[in-house]
């Protein structure tokens, strides 16, 4: 008895050492964290099985010593001594393998979740540079006035704040992605990724800072027009108040003449000053919504208005102290005055009418380019505007000569030369801006000239491509050819006329306005893209036709070229035509197939190139009815569909496959819930829950089944390397439905599963309806029953008597609660775990003073542990 127990317990010992070093050979297989994350998420997944799978390690160890009880009671001193010693190296062999398994999964586990958080942040980081270049990729939106303006640079000013603050955790990403590379090595947090990043990050702080400082100009641009017309203003109402004030004084006309006069210099002197603030005026229209800039447009009006109202009632008192004065003298003073006016007014407009004269006649002179013709376009405008701005002097002009007319003085002498004026500022003006519209069509047309040279040339382009199509001489090809080099020629000219013509976005504006120019600067593109796309094929077809003519000048030569190419293709589709292993051999097959025909379809043309040659010799003809025969069978040899339904069928089953391996997986957890913790089982308060999961089995049985033909299927069409890993599969699968259907004997052997088993049956016949008959039901519920009652008889004939029976369900149903307890402690030890790693990772957002010291020294303690390389610590 005592050998019998000795083998026994020698035999529990190997089995406890063999899956000790077995766990030990899978843990060191899976003891590294470099490499890609799908990778380290199946070595996860390794050590995590791993360590599901302790508890049978246990239990053997268990068993072992449950063995070795009888051994250690023995009279036998060396006996009990050497059992002991035994145990003692078993035992520490345990303590050390399952310490192996706990620090090899934590370590992988720390990398993994260390990872998903960073992926996490880099995600989110992403997603706010995105919203960012979205909000910096829009138009400053215009605003009305200067108080929107500031609110906007505020908005802007805390965008870039925003901006700023997040560098603080770039720099932490950054921190992370290199500490993360030096466990992983993976490529998308290397040097280079993290270089990208903080290159992104750069980009959207510069541009946000580029906005910011366009709005503060704009905004100061409109401020500085806002003090400019309250400086003019007040100094509107000083002058105002000052000219009140000097005629209610009771002093001599000469002097008030005199201070009428010194008031009138500064009056000439400011209105440089409104010339001025109109100039800002433009400007901060054109940076202000349509609201504002009419409602900046009319302040400058307005301030023209009141200039001009202060002129007039000086001129008026100044009309009234000459009144009181000699009359003659007001009489004569006025008409200097008038005179001098005229005679500045007319210089100007001649120098206006020569400038026109000497731009036209050097455009008549010589052949104007376009950069020619585009500076007469711009001095065009420029004195028609400066023409238009000199209508209040003209105005003004005639203002002063109706005073004039109440003197008793005929006047006649300077209302001639007022009129002259006028009409002569009327015809350069008109002058100006006839050829200021001329200029501007021609322009246009100028302008216009590439995009119509562009579509003539395409025109061109697509006739000899459909010529080309057809060519079936060496006269014609040579003639196609040297066309063909000629639209080359042209669309390098184009090429350069469409690129010149797309840098003047500024000066298409100003010809055609914003609308126009944009749909102009559209075709523009489409254009420049269309010609690339012409010139291109324009080269492969030049290519094609020089090719075409260098292997068709000789028949015997281009016979021995076609047949060598078929020659080699045969080669290589014998080489591509064989079972593949896997699902990425299988599709890389199908691309070679897809290559190789399309290879073999191009071929096609050689063939017609060669019928041309074909002389009356019929020695050529049969040489040439053979190379056809040859392209005809290897193009029936090419099996795209045949490679194409492989890959589908392969992927149905591996499909299917995961599937069901995933639905196993669900029910085992889901059949485990209806376990206790004493090791009982029942359905109390969840019947129709376990009515619901029994009612699966049928209908996924036969699904197993479908797997199992299609994996048939599979096999026929797969190479005998990849059958094994095939069948390792389905049996895989098979083994894993024995285990499922072996666990829901548990609930098939209480009265209530049986009673329930048979309602899914009822409630599975009401729902196949016509697709079921009654027969196959009642087939497949016999087929379950049968199983039931083999699984059943094959646990009686492995059950011991009844008092050891008794015996092993106390000791299970013992070792069940401690286990039990022992995973209760074990779940509060790991969410305790969970919770100081979930500390670690918010700690830098709670301080940012003390949280990086904290943080590196609970990372320091991680790190010495993943660097442990040795067995596990004892």
């Amino acid at each position: 008895m005592t050998q019998q127990e000795q083998q026994e317990f020698t035999a529990r010992l190997q089995e406890a050492d063999a899956w000790m070093k077995g766990i030990e050979e899978q843990l060191k297989a899976n003891d590294n964290t470099a490499g890609p994350r799908d990778a380290l998420e199946a070595r996860l997944r390794e050590t995590e099985k791993i360590h599901h799978s302790s508890h049978n390690g246990q239990m053997i160890v268990d068993q072992a010593l449950l063995a070795a009880e009888k051994l250690l009671q023995s009279g036998d001193e060396e006996l009990r001594n050497s059992t002991n010693e035994k145990l003692k190296e078993l035992k520490n062999q345990w303590d050390e393998t399952s310490t192996y398994i706990v620090h090899c999964h934590s370590r992988i586990e720390w990398v993994w979740l260390h990872w998903s958080e960073y992926l996490k942040a880099y995600e989110e980081f992403e997603l706010w540079l995105t919203k960012q270049r979205r909000s910096l990729d829009l138009d400053v939106e215009l605003q009305m006035g200067l108080k929107e303006k500031l609110w906007q640079v505020e908005q802007q000013m805390v965008i870039v704040s925003d901006i700023k603050s997040q560098a603080v955790l770039l720099e932490r990403l950054l921190d992370e992605a290199a500490a993360l590379h030096s466990r992983i090595e993976d490529p998308s947090v290397d040097a280079k990724a993290q270089q990208r990043l903080q290159e992104d990050y750069m980009d959207v702080r510069d541009r946000a800072q580029e906005r910011l400082m366009l709005l503060q100009k704009i905004s100061e641009e409109h401020h500085m027009f806002h003090s400019h017309v309250q400086k003019f203003q007040s100094w509107l109402v000083s002058k105002t108040k000052e000219l009140t004030e000097l005629m209610k004084l009771d002093e001599p006309p000469e002097s008030k003449l005199r201070a009428l006069k010194t008031l009138d210099e500064s009056m000439a002197t400011e209105e440089k000053t409104l010339l001025h603030i109109e100039g800002v005026a433009d400007a901060v229209r054109t940076n202000t919504s349509p609201a504002g800039a009419e409602a900046v447009q009319e302040e400058a009006e307005e301030l023209r208005l009141g200039w001009q109202r202060l002129r007039q009632g000086l001129c008026e008192a100044e009309e009234g102290l000459h009144c009181s004065l000699d009359s003659h003298s007001q009489y004569v003073t006025r008409c200097q005055r008038l005179g001098e006016d005229i005679g500045r007014i007319r210089e100007m407009l001649q120098d206006l009418d020569q400038e026109l004269v000497d731009t036209q006649e050097s455009k008549s002179c010589t052949e104007t380019t376009e950069e020619q013709m585009e500076g007469q376009w711009r001095k065009y405008s420029v004195v028609r505007n400066t023409l238009a701005g000199k209508e209040s002097q003209v105005e003004l002009l005639k203002s002063q000569l109706k005073d004039l007319f109440r003197f008793s003085e005929d006047p006649r002498h300077l209302t001639d030369g007022v009129l002259a004026v006028v009409k002569e500022h009327q015809s350069v003006k008109s002058r100006a801006s006839r050829l200021c519209s001329e200029s501007e069509l021609e322009l246009r047309s100028l302008l216009r000239d590439p995009l119509l040279n562009f579509f003539q040339w395409a025109n061109s382009v697509s006739q000899v491509m459909e010529a080309s199509n057809n060519v079936n001489d060496f006269s014609n090809t040579a003639m196609l050819l040297q066309k063909i080099q000629g639209l080359l020629q042209n669309s390098a000219e184009l090429q350069e006329r469409l690129s010149l013509l797309q840098v003047k976005g500024d000066l298409l504006d100003s010809v055609f306005g914003t609308e126009s120019s944009d749909d102009l600067q559209g075709e523009l593109s489409a254009a420049v893209r269309t010609r690339e796309l012409l010139h291109n094929q324009l080269l492969e077809r030049k290519n094609r036709l020089e090719s075409l003519i260098s292997r068709t000048k000789d028949f015997d030569e281009a016979y021995k070229q076609i047949l060598a190419s078929l020659s080699t293709f045969r080669e290589r589709l014998l080489a591509a035509d064989a079972l593949q292993p896997d699902i990425l051999a299988k599709k890389s097959q199908l691309e070679q197939m897809l290559v190789l025909q399309k290879e073999l379809e191009d071929s096609k043309a050689q063939l017609t190139v060669l019928e041309t040659l074909v002389s009356s010799n019929q020695s050529s003809r049969t040489q040439y009815e053979k190379l056809c025969a040859d392209w005809s069978e290897l193009h029936r040899r090419v099996k795209v569909r045949d490679c194409d339904d492989i890959v589908s069928d392969h992927e149905c089953f591996h499909g299917d496959l995961l599937n069901m391996e995933k639905w196993i997986m669900v029910m085992r957890q889901k059949l485990d819930s209806f376990c206790s913790p004493t090791g009982g089982w029942s359905v109390e308060g969840r019947r129709p829950e376990a009515q619901k999961l029994l009612g699966e089995f049928p209908e996924k049985e036969v699904h197993l089944q479908q797997i199992e033909a299609q994996g048939g299927k599979v096999l026929r069409r797969t190479s005998t390397d990849g059958q094994v890993h095939i069948r390792k599969d389905m049996e895989r699968l098979r083994q894993r439905w024995n285990d499922l259907f072996t666990l829901s004997l548990n609930l098939n052997r209480l009265p209530e599963g049986q009673q329930m088993f048979q309602l899914l049956l009822q409630q599975t016949q009401s729902r196949q309806g016509e697709d079921e008959s009654l027969e196959d039901l009642r087939y497949r519920w016999t087929l379950y029953k049968s199983k039931l009652k083999e699984v059943e008889n094959s646990l009686i004939m492995t059950k011991p008597g009844l008092k050891e029976r008794k015996e092993l369900e106390l000791m299970v149903s013992s070792k069940c609660g401690l286990l039990y307890r022992i995973c209760r402690l074990a779940l509060l030890l790991w969410l305790l775990f969970l919770a100081l790693l979930l500390l670690a990772f918010l700690l830098p957002l709670m301080d940012d003073g003390n949280s990086c010291s904290l943080s590196n020294n609970f990372a320091r303690s991680f790190n010495l542990m993943l660097r442990y390389d040795g067995p596990p610590p004892t």
